[in-house]
């Protein structure tokens, strides 16, 4: 991931810079109107404007102007620190993070108090006018009501989330530039971010928020957000939890469809109503944009799926192509390699040095795996399996019966044709022997491989022999690259097939992989 530290300190700078640019200019803009207000009122009666001031009552200017601004705005930014820097993170990391939810919570709460607190406070000025039109007076009025207060509070959050989301994908864009080194992304990263932050200038240095957030040109931007925001989750859902086990819809549970299709309704339902201040009720709106919000989610998720489904195939391929350019590399003079061992071979025969004559025909058998099998797509297992034994039995050459090392292998073999991936099995036993066999200590290796139907079960369970730090092993630096190139490769070739499973102490360490061949 990148590091956003820098934004981290400088985004909220930013952001607590334009709100106050823009409560400044607001509570400067309304003390300009009321005055202008009052000498209008005056000047058409040819009266003193101190005349109207007894026509507002109990109208405060700073309790009902002044302070709902500056509260409501300042809990408006405690609600996006909140969420951005307490409950995002969690639920990036776990969509089911309690603690994450809980700040949600607060968020809303936040949220809730911005509304409640501004119109609860705030008095609105306006003309007294006889029914002739012309002005004889001022008067204060409050536009609080409980409604008002819970449809500006959803407008809020409508505004928060989309700047989160935007501000996500800014992120995602930026560490993926970074990860892949992609021009283009480099540049739509630098468009989304300017675009938002010079809408965010001009707002605060020339705009204002409609006295409740639902009216005209901003009551349609709010809808069209709010359906935006609905579209981005629920094509979320839709590709983790639906598309990711399967592409037929016929397969998905009635409870996770129902439920899905109970969240688009009472979402838009949510947004819809809080258009209308919770005063409209018709059902063909909300059904027309429920509609529209299921069928955008699901053809975004298919078309995430489509995407992801060929860059797999070209991550595969690449995976290939490298794994041919090393098989090529190790195959410099390859009938030389070959000669020096039938010649080593013959003379471990003429010095009856069966044993050494054994090793060596094993060590050939297994180069010719390396150089003729490891470069197909799929193998017989039986091959991978005799492969496993030469390894084993030339390991077992480098100790003898003083050492005290137990090695069990308890391999079935199989009674068909079964076809797999070369190498996937041998990194873990050749990790098991490189860090779990020592000359000095008690050391114990068991391997076992069995079979059934559909499924591969194959465990390694060894001691563990941490080598000190002053160790001059030449492959210490390497250590783990076998295993995460196994990893990488079972994602790719067996995609929701395999279960990995690996656990360590300091005494021990245990491999479980369970693969479904079929």
């Amino acid at each position: 991931m990148q590091d956003h530290s820098r934004t981290r300190y400088v985004e909220p700078l930013f952001l607590i810079g334009l709100a106050t640019v823009y409560v400044v200019r607001r509570l400067i803009a309304e003390v300009n109107q009321l005055n202008g207000m009052i000498g209008l009122s005056a000047s058409g009666n040819g009266i003193s404007a101190g005349t109207y001031w007894p026509d507002l009552g109990n109208y405060d200017h700073t309790l009902n102007n002044n302070i709902p601004l500056i509260l409501g705005v300042g809990l408006f930014l405690g609600a996006w620190a909140a969420f951005h820097y307490l409950a995002y993170p969690r639920l990036s990391e776990e969509m089911g993070s309690r603690t994450g939810w809980l700040y949600v919570g607060l968020t809303i709460v936040l949220l809730l108090s911005s509304a409640f607190v501004y119109h609860y406070l705030k008095l609105h000025v306006r003309y007294k006018q006889l029914e002739t039109g012309d002005i004889y007076g001022l008067q204060a009025y409050s536009l609080y009501r409980k409604r008002t207060v819970l449809a500006d509070a959803i407008g809020l959050g409508i505004l928060l989330a989309t700047y989160e989301i935007i501000r996500g994908y800014y992120a995602y864009l930026s560490d993926k530039t970074q990860q892949e080194s992609l021009p283009v992304l480099r540049v739509v990263g630098y468009l989304l971010i300017s675009g938002i932050t010079v809408l965010l200038v001009f707002f605060a240095m020339d705009l204002h928020l409609p006295p409740t957030l639902w009216q005209g040109t901003f009551r349609d931007i709010l809808q069209i957000l709010g359906l935006g925001i609905q579209v981005h989750f629920f094509q979320s859902f839709i590709y983790r939890t639906i598309l990711s086990k399967s592409a037929d819809l016929r397969t998905v549970s009635p409870y996770t469809l129902g439920v899905f299709l109970l969240a688009v309704l009472a979402a838009t339902t949510v947004i819809w109503e809080a258009g209308t201040q919770f005063y409209y009720h018709a059902l063909d709106p909300i059904i027309t944009f429920s509609a529209i919000v299921v069928l955008c989610s699901a053809a975004i998720a298919y078309g995430r799926r489509v995407l992801n489904r060929e860059k797999l195939v070209l991550q595969t391929q690449i995976s290939a192509k490298s794994a041919e350019l090393s098989s090529l590399r190790a195959q410099i003079n390859p009938h030389f390699l070959f000669n020096a061992l039938n010649s080593l071979y013959a003379t471990a025969l003429k010095e009856n040095s069966e044993k050494t004559a054994d090793g060596i025909q094993k060590l050939g058998d297994m180069m010719r795996f390396m150089l003729q099998e490891n470069n197909r797509d799929r193998i017989p297992l039986d091959k991978e399996v005799e492969y496993l034994h030469n390894y084993i039995d030339i390991q077992r050459m480098r100790v003898d019966e003083t050492h005290p090392i137990e090695i069990r292998v308890n391999i079935q073999q199989p009674n068909r044709e079964i076809y797999l991936a070369p190498m996937l099995l041998t990194p873990f036993v050749e990790n098991a022997f490189k860090h779990g066999i020592s000359l000095r200590n008690p050391s114990w290796i068991f391997i076992t491989l069995t079979l059934d139907a559909t499924k591969l079960y194959f465990k390694v369970h060894n001691s563990r022999h941490p080598r000190p730090a002053e160790s001059t092993d030449p492959e210490r630096e390497q250590s783990g690259v076998g295993l995460d190139n196994v990893r990488k490769r079972l994602e790719l070739i067996y995609p929701g097939r395999h279960t990995l499973d690996i656990q360590q102490s300091e005494q021990d360490y245990f491999v479980s992989l369970t693969l479904v061949y079929w």
